[in-house]
């Protein structure tokens, strides 16, 4: 006993084939073929795309498919995944280290760029990075060491913070590959002088944001710090400006009270932000080394243009200076083993329940493709069907406006 399909099928062969043995129907008969071959070909085209959106991304793909996939891409392009906890059976659940944002210049001026013996392997380290008061950006310090001439140099990089996530996600996911090619702050990247060290150190930013203070130190490994110059960038104008005429200010000013000599003796600034009172001007401070204890030559301030530089105050706690910027740190809480198997538990059951929300979404997509797929396939032939029906209906009134007219005679 045959299946209904299977007797319809050859009965569909029967009438074809005995339909062939009409000269006339040939060419009918053919357009008909060709379009139930068309029409099978898209569905066996339609089921290798099911099959291949239920098989995993490289179970079915085309050397095509491959190549693109395969090409390179530039740093914008790369998505960088979260790292992910290896699991295992026998594993213990271990607290996870929890981050939160601080003040970054607390208290002010007392901020410092500490460079670790690792660099002379590494070559090139990232710092500590601020992020602005409103949290839309990060500029970071690189630093590079050259073994040729043991000497260092510094770029100052800004990278733009994801606004979709909340300020701890936004600054754990700030990775490098985001950052700006090109960089707010380069020191001098000379090697001609041996053991020379010149880093950028940012301060912070101002109130609204739209500027940052950065310190740049120039020094000698062997030597200490030979002076800080003061940069102030503008994210306005998106450029940056050295200020030496304050340094030039102090110099003149002493020179005027007692110390003729400040530039033969070691001596330096330090900038500590804008001032709380007046967000057009910058606070630093300065101290002459002497003698056995540093001289105090007093708080100083300088506007944003580089105009004006005065002596504020002979008190080092007279000024107020705002603090603006923000940095991630981790914090240091110690957990209770009550609290760390609770937590684990319910680490275990939020585990649990994200895996099978992930399962029956996948279930429901899966069933969705079924549905899609089955749609698509009888969609084809009932077009199929209509086109059939057409082409043998326009057949039909062809053959009838060809056929020979008759005429009555009385």
């Amino acid at each position: 006993m045959m299946f209904p399909e299977i007797a319809g099928m050859f009965m569909a062969m029967k009438i074809y084939f005995t339909q062939l043995s009409y000269p006339l129907e040939k060419s009918r008969n053919r357009q008909i073929a060709e379009m139930i071959y068309e029409n099978e070909v898209k569905k066996l085209e339609e089921t290798e795309k099911y099959e291949k959106a239920n098989l995993p991304e490289s179970g079915y793909m085309t050397v095509a498919e491959y190549e693109a996939q395969s090409r390179a891409k530039s740093k914008h392009e790369i998505e960088v995944p979260n790292a992910e906890i290896p699991k295992d059976s026998n594993m213990v659940y271990v607290p996870q280290k929890r981050y939160k944002l601080v003040k970054y210049n607390e208290p002010a001026g007392s901020v410092e760029l500490n460079i670790p013996r690792r660099l002379n392997f590494d070559r090139q380290i990232n710092a500590q990075g601020i992020i602005s008061g409103d949290r839309k950006m990060l500029v970071y310090p690189a630093i590079y060491y050259y073994a040729e001439a043991d000497c260092t140099s510094c770029d100052l990089f800004l990278i733009n913070l994801e606004a979709e996530y909340n300020d701890v996600q936004k600054a754990m996911r700030a990775n490098i590959v985001k950052k700006d090619d090109v960089p707010l702050i380069s020191t001098d990247k000379s090697i001609d002088k041996k053991f020379v060290f010149r880093t950028l150190t940012p301060i912070d930013f101002s109130p609204d944001n739209t500027k940052l203070v950065v310190k740049e130190k120039i020094g000698h490994r062997h030597d200490g710090i030979w002076k800080t110059e003061l940069w102030v960038y503008d994210f306005s104008t998106k450029s940056a400006k050295v200020y030496p005429q304050v340094r030039d200010a102090i110099v003149e000013y002493w020179e005027d009270n007692g110390i003729s000599d400040l530039n033969d003796n070691r001596w330096d600034i330090y900038p500590m932000g804008f001032d709380a009172n007046n967000d057009n001007r910058i606070i630093l401070s300065a101290y002459a080394f002497t003698g056995e204890a540093p001289k105090f030559l007093g708080i100083w301030s300088i506007d944003v243009l580089g105009e004006t530089t005065k002596l504020e105050t002979m008190d080092e706690a007279a000024v107020p200076v705002s603090v603006i910027g923000y940095k991630l740190e981790q914090e240091n809480t110690v957990m209770e083993l009550s609290e760390i198997e609770f937590e684990a538990k319910q680490a275990n059951k939020l585990e649990k329940a994200k895996q099978k929300k992930i399962d029956k979404e996948e279930k429901a997509q899966k069933k969705l493709r079924e549905i899609e797929y089955k749609r698509k396939k009888n969609q084809m032939d009932l077009d199929t069907m209509i086109r059939i029906k057409n082409y043998k209906q326009n057949q039909k009134n062809l053959k009838k406006q060809r056929a020979p007219k008759t005429f009555q005679t009385s």
